[in-house]
């Protein structure tokens, strides 16, 4: 079950760059209606389709973010990490969540009331701004993962996978990973015994190694290859 702990916005040491925007007083704003929640490996933060009351950062651990449609099928649509803000469109429009939120590993999140926070996006533009900034970055990377699925066959999705886990997820190689094989077939697209097949493929290959929940990228170059020609 996920609990409460104690934080303070002015003294914290792993605050989003888009707070350095705000002054002592709309920090404490913040502060005044944020709570901070250790959530346990597997545990919600928020399910698609639940009312959306507050935005959430991510302040230490790793989030999946998922779209689940009504056949139960998931894609997973990014993941959030230390200090992502993880922004809901839902909070400006109709207050619903519009994707789930799940810990995939021992995680805490600060919770910022939406309207709190609404309010001083209204009053401070550069702070604003910088939460533009963040919204159309994520969108970015939306847009190439929507690339990569619909024009990419198997193998370059997969490669595609890979590279964004070693790369943009876990800064590492080799890399130990919280991701199950499923979640790897979710984040390409397939199913989960294509992506089985495809990294024992990549494997024999010597492209990537595998034991356990631990990768290595043995030959880059060669995925990006396989990632550019789809």
């Amino acid at each position: 079950m996920a609990n409460s702990i104690e934080a303070n916005c002015l003294l914290c040491m792993q605050q989003s760059d888009i707070f350095r925007k705000l002054n002592d007083t709309e920090l404490h704003s913040i502060n005044s209606c944020r709570v901070s929640i250790k959530y346990h490996q597997g545990e919600i933060l928020f399910k698609q389709g639940s009312p959306c009351h507050d935005f959430v950062c991510i302040t230490q651990g790793l989030v999946k973010l998922y779209i689940e449609s009504e056949s139960e099928k998931r894609i997973i649509i990014g993941f959030a990490k230390p200090i992502d803000y993880i922004f809901v469109p839902g909070a400006f429009t109709d207050k619903r969540h519009h994707f789930s939120a799940v810990a995939l590993e021992e995680t805490t999140a600060c919770l910022v009331g939406a309207d709190v926070f609404q309010q001083i996006l209204e009053m401070n533009s550069s702070f604003a701004g910088a939460f533009l900034t963040k919204i159309s970055e994520q969108a970015i990377r939306m847009f190439e993962q929507l690339s990569s699925l619909t024009h990419k066959q198997m193998p370059g999705r997969l490669a595609d996978v890979l590279l964004c886990l070693s790369q943009k997820i876990y800064n590492a190689n080799p890399f130990v990973t919280s991701l199950s094989r499923q979640d790897i077939a979710d984040m390409s697209g397939m199913t989960k015994e294509s992506a089985i097949r495809i990294l024992k493929t990549f494997k024999d290959d010597n492209l990537i190694r595998t034991e356990g929940d631990l990768i290595e990228l043995l030959n880059i170059p060669m995925l990006e290859t396989i990632s550019r020609n789809g």
